[in-house]
């Protein structure tokens, strides 16, 4: 299958988004920010990206890797914020080259299979 990278600061989220996807058949590297992400080998076919994050922020960590990896598939996932909506990051996420966003906590089903969707 593919190699995917679970782009997120919760190390809870990062391990169960790997559990799912390694037991769905793909290979899967973490990172627990966007600096991070963008150091990442081999390259991935496709991120799951949180939106809010220390050091670099998903809406830059989406630049960054599609800048670095132009074929790379992104998917954004957040749950929000004190004062901001998931809905509204996920929309900016997608304006700036998320190719789908999924709101936390994410459905293990429908995360499956979006990457499925995203890899065909």
């Amino acid at each position: 299958m593919a190699h995917v990278l679970v782009v997120d600061d919760d190390p809870l989220f990062r391990e169960i988004v790997r559990e799912v996807l390694v037991q769905a058949g793909h290979e899967v590297s973490q990172a627990e920010n966007g600096v991070v992400a963008t150091k990442v080998l081999p390259v991935p076919a496709l991120a799951v990206v949180d939106m809010l994050m220390p050091e670099r922020d998903g809406i830059e960590t989406i630049r960054d890797l599609r800048g670095r990896w132009p074929g790379v598939k992104l998917i954004a996932v957040s749950g929000g914020s004190k004062g901001l909506q998931p809905s509204l990051l996920l929309r900016a996420a997608q304006a700036m080259g998320a190719d789908a966003a999924l709101q936390k906590p994410v459905d293990h089903g429908a995360l499956v299979k979006l990457v499925a969707t995203l890899l065909a």
